[in-house]
């Protein structure tokens, strides 16, 4: 046996015992960070096979689900396109089927797209999904704004929601609503946040029906100059950003609000969370 399978052979080892968990305990982890009946919580997952966790997808979907029960709000990430920008997507010409096209997000959020109940927005480029007691009320009007992120978004509403955001197996890097965060400070960014260009994206909505949508879509300079790593750091000072372990399971969370009272405080404390374009000047 060679060296990688040696160590596949331990993990898979280790994740029927050691690292074992199912939903009753993960719904106790939950219950600790902060997720009662009646919560939003939003999910970024990756699937990992040796992660501990006892069931299949569709198990970590029930248990998300069972958290927040049907009085609260869970809610996924569902873009239909991986490995491209925002723009490049929209240049492929390929509609986003509110039906049909898949989430790219990871096995997780695909399970959750396909299971019962959920309703997903109509944004060309960053479609939500959701499941809850007013889910459909949630992602309304996503279609609707030039800016998937701005005020007019599902994304504004996570924060009048008092959402807590999750990580399982996934970083914070994943966590998209810091775009609401950006699109809120767009004004006092060293670059521009979107394309000064609208671009055309094809949505199909679930009469089957096919529109074109203009939307913004976030700048090169903004993807070269954001560093995360800054925002992490301000989140880790102020206490906000919670991490924990169940069995071998990396999770990490914060509140929307305090996502954005933490980017808040570096821009009007001068500590930028972009470089300027002249910093990498020779």
């Amino acid at each position: 046996m060679n060296h990688a399978a040696f160590k596949n052979t331990i993990k898979r080892w280790l994740a029927r015992s050691l690292w074992a968990y199912g939903p009753d305990r993960l719904l106790r982890q939950l219950r600790r960070i902060g997720v009662t009946e009646g919560s939003t919580l939003v999910v970024h997952s990756s699937w990992n096979a040796h992660n501990g966790f006892r069931g299949k997808p569709a198990d970590l979907v029930k248990a998300f689900k069972a958290a927040v029960g049907e009085s609260g709000l869970l809610v996924m990430t569902s873009l239909p396109y991986q490995n491209m920008s925002s723009a490049q997507w929209l240049a492929s010409g390929k509609p986003m089927n509110v039906r049909r096209s898949p989430s790219m997000m990871g096995l997780v959020s695909e399970v959750f797209r396909r299971s019962e109940g959920v309703r997903r927005s109509l944004s060309a480029t960053h479609p939500l999904l959701a499941w809850g007691r007013d889910a459909e009320a949630f992602v309304q009007g996503h279609e609707d704004t030039d800016r998937p992120f701005g005020a007019g978004s599902p994304f504004a509403r996570l924060l009048e929601r008092d959402a807590l955001v999750l990580g399982f197996d996934a970083p914070f890097s994943t966590f998209t609503f810091h775009m609401y965060v950006e699109d809120q400070l767009a004004d006092r960014l060293p670059v521009p946040l979107y394309e000064a260009e609208l671009h055309s994206g094809k949505v199909i909505d679930y009469a089957g029906t096919e529109s074109v949508q203009r939307v913004r879509v976030p700048s090169a300079l903004a993807n070269c100059h954001r560093r995360l790593d800054r925002i992490v750091a301000r989140h880790e000072h102020n206490g906000a950003l919670g991490r924990a372990r169940v069995g071998n399971t990396q999770l990490v969370w914060i509140r929307a609000s305090a996502m954005l009272q933490g980017v808040k405080e570096l821009v009007d404390s001068g500590q930028p969370f972009y470089d300027t374009p002249a910093a990498h000047n020779p």
